[in-house]
């Protein structure tokens, strides 16, 4: 006989129906500012707490109000157990389950009872003396995975769907004075095949638990639909209301609901019934003219109030609303009319500390770091997310797609939930409870299905089942094969050719890598051409794991090219790395591996595309930190997602294009001021004439024309940097900040003329040893390599320079390795590192000529040909340094040389991109300027410590100490070249993993590339770099760059 957690015939007992969340008060002022509730009593905080592990354990009489539990641990409430008590771990599976979870399909769904983990959960409470005569109703906002809850020793219920809330009538069960109430949670139910999401597997009460009391007649939920008519200037209004009457019926009722608006109070209608015991179901209908609409731009809101009495008994509750209508077009969703570019994120709802309790301030840290960086949409992944991330979205403006707990990810080919009528009763309650909470959410545009659960039958029925409580919406789901259930034709990480398939409606065709993929993890669909009369959402791309999110700008691109492109999420928003301190108080950011269930990958059970326990780093996706630091990669979000922008025209005579890509709104919120630079120096700054531009309509084009070159034209480089400004202060952001910027290059800089040198240099030594000497310097080759650089006494070196050509791979490096973690030492990209590691250096050539020392040097490196550096030693100190060679048969990862300097040379002033980290196919959001920082702070934590730090399009650096003294390089050539300084070695980075064993050390290491390989980041923990991003074996790379001591 199976236990009611692992019955899917049994997903809940005497659970109430989900509903909107609205609370009841006694005025009406207070409902429409949202005060506190009278009638609403908070049971969060400290609890008692009895975990044990496997079945039997049970403590006696545990329910009892008599047992006592003073023995107990403490526990808070909201919280997950695993992040609050050491002896239960938190274990992470992208793509499977923990071990006790069996997956074999005939013996599905069915549970290790010895894995099992049950927590018990006690406190006490008093019910207020003035809710007596009300119906009482027990709410848990949240919880995993299944929930058993005992009011004064009686059984209440039992609840499983673990993100929406658990509610049930406790009224009956009460007493005056204390009640106890007792949780009984069960880390697994069969209702875990349903929720295996890529993130934490955590469990416990981790939303709000409350207790609210209602009149015995009362307002016990609602509906609101707004349509749009007449070229959406106006709106017909339909308000539904469930009356529900715990008495045996017969009351008079009179309701009324009124829409706020600030030129007063609009009534929607008022009626009067005599109800029938249960449900009374009454609509109201009203034209409302004019209403201010609601979207991303302009969250205009409004509140609607519902007045009800009976038995002279008078009580309130209030919505705000939203005035939107959202439509599918052909192949466009139209918000109010208009089509939407969906500049989105996914965002699991996580704290490092708290797991999914999550505190207030974090919504408002994300909402806000979303708005700043010109995010306008979210996909709830892969779930629906508490309560308050609604409130304030329908407040800040984020279209939200709302997506259903439902992914079946390491069964989903085993018919869970497929067409498996074992599964729909479960499915489809899922898919109820979120809209009936969500429907009236004016930041909810579509409807999702869930995420990686296959296809099949149960999923129409799930549609089926939403349509009926709401009409209004579209829905989402990528797993739709046969085109049926979604409404838009959803893709996931779309590679570069399949983008330009899906724009050109091309078919697209799957392969014997697809189809194995598939059998594994995969959704890749194929889609023939004749199904292309949908919209193209893309709900999951640009995949920004750690150092990532390369190719970001080629994405957009498509999207403003082709017509049927609507945009797409990112995946994903925030690290889910776990913070703990250490025994030195140290920060320590966590991840899958540092929570194995099994000692060696060879134990079993064996993990579907995972053969270690954990899954790694897949657990840090985002493009911020799990502590909301942002990473480098979300200002190419902001540069790429922003929706003003200017293009050149004619930069000779100074005219340009402004776009203004905003839907709903002109530009008279901002200022377009302009900076001119001469080598990074200011010569000219202005702000545009507001009356040129701030009233350009929405989703239109203008040219504007800036005489800004004299007669006189610059030697240097010229650039023109255009900001666009907020003019005020706004929720998010402060006034004058940069909501975007575009640059040019006007002008390159004037060739300049070879100096001619006089003074001689001197070379005294052998070819292994020697010094070149000239005006006040000496320096030192050893072995072919620059050991050491005096000038004036001082030295500058602590460590040759020489050649460097590995990098400390990043996440998108280790590729297909990945998801085989014991094979990743063999990985071939290592090849480099014991190349660098192993290469030698041997002058082959030293000439003193009459104004400079020429001295050429063979590099034998594994793996390379032709390889070679040379240096030219003028009599003022200056070394031109050149370096050239060619990769055999492994692509390279880098091409550059490296040097280490003392630690006081701590401080970097360069003139490239910056100031943030960029790559080569991650440097839209970095812009060409003079910049200065210490070395410490151009350095990057990623959670697993990794390559970071890089700036390309490098024209000059100095390395400096607090007096100014250091080192120039300038660049050689035509060719910029790129940096990174750190206080540690290239493989000191790539040995560390975890920042908090990252070690800064006594001294500098300056790297001066040609160029690092690119990021990537089309497919998840895959580079998949595009040309010219890849550093192909068989390739000549040469470069060089001038050193001076300043």
């Amino acid at each position: 006989m199976k236990y009611i957690w692992e019955n899917p015939k049994i997903i809940k007992e005497n659970k109430e129906d989900g509903h909107d969340l609205a609370l009841c008060y006694d005025k009406a002022d207070s409902a429409a500012k949202r005060e506190a509730s009278p009638y609403k009593l908070s049971l969060n905080g400290t609890w008692k707490f009895f975990w044990y592990k496997g079945i039997g354990s049970l403590p006696e009489k545990f329910r009892s109000p008599d047992y006592d539990d003073s023995s107990w641990e403490d526990i808070t409430v909201p919280g997950v157990w695993q992040l609050q008590k050491d002896y239960t771990k938190p274990w992470y599976y992208a793509n499977s389950f923990p071990n006790c979870i069996c997956v074999e399909k005939s013996k599905i769904p069915s549970i290790d009872i010895k894995g099992q983990e049950v927590a018990m959960h006690r406190t006490t409470f008093t019910v207020p003396e003035d809710w007596n005569g009300r119906e009482i109703f027990l709410h848990f906002g949240a919880c995993k995975a299944g929930l058993s809850v005992y009011v004064n020793g009686e059984y209440v219920g039992y609840s499983q769907g673990s993100m929406t809330p658990h509610e049930f009538d406790v009224t009956k069960f009460l007493r005056s004075g204390k009640n106890t109430l007792a949780a009984e949670v069960y880390r697994y139910t069969d209702g875990t095949y349903l929720e295996d999401q890529d993130m934490w597997f955590l469990s416990g009460i981790y939303r709000e638990v409350y207790l609210y009391s209602e009149p015995k007649t009362c307002l016990r939920d609602f509906y609101i639909k707004t349509e749009l008519i007449n070229n959406y200037t106006d709106a017909d209004l339909t308000v539904n209301m469930l009356i529900k009457d715990y008495s045996e019926g017969a009351k008079h009722v009179q309701v009324e609901a009124t829409l706020l608006d600030v030129s007063g109070p609009v009534n929607i209608g008022t009626t009067d019934i005599v109800t029938i015991a249960g449900e009374n179901k009454l609509v109201f209908k009203k034209r409302i003219e004019r209403p201010l609409l609601w979207s991303s731009e302009n969250p205009n809101l409004y509140t609607l109030l519902f007045k009800l009495t009976c038995d002279g008994v008078v009580s309130y509750k209030a919505v705000r609303i939203g005035f939107k209508q959202v439509e599918i077009v052909g192949e466009k969703i139209l918000i109010n009319g208009k089509p939407l570019l969906i500049r989105g994120v996914n965002r699991h709802d996580f704290d490092p500390d708290f797991g999914w309790a999550v505190p207030d301030h974090r919504y408002i840290e994300d909402l806000n770091i979303m708005k700043r960086n010109n995010i306008n949409s979210i996909r709830t992944s892969h779930y629906p997310n508490d309560p308050r991330f609604y409130e304030l979205c329908d407040e800040y403006g984020f279209y939200v797609m709302d997506e259903c707990d439902l992914e079946t990810h390491g069964v989903r080919r085993k018919n869970v939930p497929g067409d498996n009528p074992m599964w729909t009763q479960a499915v489809v309650d899922r898919m109820e409870r979120m809209v009936l909470r969500d429907r009236n959410r004016a930041c909810v545009f579509m409807w999702s299905l869930g995420n990686e659960a296959g296809d099949g039958s149960n999923f129409l029925r799930m549609k089926e089942a939403a349509l009926r409580l709401d009409n209004t919406r579209q829905f989402h789901y990528e797993g739709d094969f046969d085109f049926t259930k979604s409404d838009v034709i959803s893709r996931m990480y779309p590679t570069e050719d399949q983008v330009e398939k899906l724009g050109n409606k091309e078919a697209l065709t799957i392969t014997l890598f697809d189809n194995i993929a598939n059998s594994l993890a995969a959704d890749s669909k194929p889609i023939p051409k004749e199904l292309y009369t949908k919209p193209v959402v893309f709900c999951e791309y640009a995949h920004a794991m750690e150092n990532s999110l390369g190719n970001f700008q080629a994405y957009m691109d498509a999207f403003e090219k082709y017509d049927n492109l609507c945009g797409g999420y990112i995946w994903d928003f925030v690290d889910q790395a776990i913070h703990k301190k250490g025994e030195n108080g140290e920060d320590m950011w966590l991840y899958g591996t540092d929570y194995n269930e099994k000692k060696t990958w060879i134990e079993p059970p064996y993990n579907t595309c995972a053969i270690v326990g954990s899954n790694t780093f897949f657990n840090a996706n985002g493009i911020i930190a799990a502590d909301r630091k942002v990473h480098p990669s979300i200002h190419e979000v902001r540069k790429v997602y922003c929706e003003i922008q200017i293009k050149a025209v004619d930069l000779e005579k100074g005219i340009f294009l402004l776009k203004n890509k905003q839907m709903f709104s002109d530009l008279s919120k901002f200022d377009i001021a302009y900076v001119i630079t001469e080598d990074g120096k200011a010569i000219a700054r202005g702000t545009l004439p507001r009356e040129a531009y701030e009233d350009l309509a929405p989703l239109s084009e203008k040219e504007i024309t800036l005489a800004y070159l004299s007669d006189e034209v610059p030697a240097g480089e010229v650039i023109i940097t255009f900001s666009y400004l907020r003019r005020e202060a706004c929720r998010f952001a402060e006034a004058g900040y940069e909501q975007g910027w575009d640059q040019f290059i006007i002008k390159p800089a004037d060739k300049k003329e070879e100096t001619v040198y006089e003074g001689k240099v001197d070379i005294k030594g052998t070819n292994d040893n020697f010094t070149v000497t000239g005006d006040g310097f000496a320096y030192t080759f050893v072995g072919g390599q620059l050991t050491s650089m005096v000038k004036d006494g001082k030295e500058y070196l602590k460590g040759s320079l020489k050649p460097n050509y590995y990098r400390a791979l990043t996440d998108n490096d280790i590729d297909y390795l990945n998801f085989v973690p014991p094979l990743i030492p063999v990985h071939p990209l290592y090849h480099w590192r014991r190349a660098t590691n192993m290469l030698k250096t041997k002058a082959t050539l030293i000439h003193r000529y009459s104004h400079s020392a020429y001295i050429e040097v063979a590099v034998s490196v594994m793996g390379m040909k032709g390889v070679k550096m040379t240096y030219t030693v003028y009599p003022d100190g200056k070394i031109d340094v050149t370096h050239e060679g060619t990769p055999l048969v492994v692509e390279m990862v880098r091409f550059g040389s490296v040097l280490t300097m003392a630690r006081e040379f701590d401080n970097v002033k360069w003139y490239g991109k910056g100031p943030h980290e960029n790559y080569i196919d991650r440097q839209t959001g970095a812009r060409i300027a003079i910049h200065e920082m210490t070395v410490t702070d151009m350095e990057h934590h990623y959670m697993r410590p990794q390559e970071n730090g890089h700036r390309i399009d490098v024209r000059m650096m100095e390395v400096k100490n607090k007096q100014g003294e250091g080192l120039r390089f300038t660049q050689l050539g035509e060719k910029p070249f790129a940096i990174n300084c750190h206080h540690y070695t290239v493989n000191e980075l790539d040995d560390a993993t975890h920042i908090h064993s990252l070690q800064h050390k006594d001294f500098t290491t300056v790297c001066i590339d040609l160029m690092q390989r690119g990021v990537g980041g089309d497919m998840p923990g895959a580079a998949c770099l595009r040309e010219p991003n890849i550093m192909h074996a068989g390739t000549k790379y040469s470069y060089g760059f001038t050193i001076e001591v300043i």
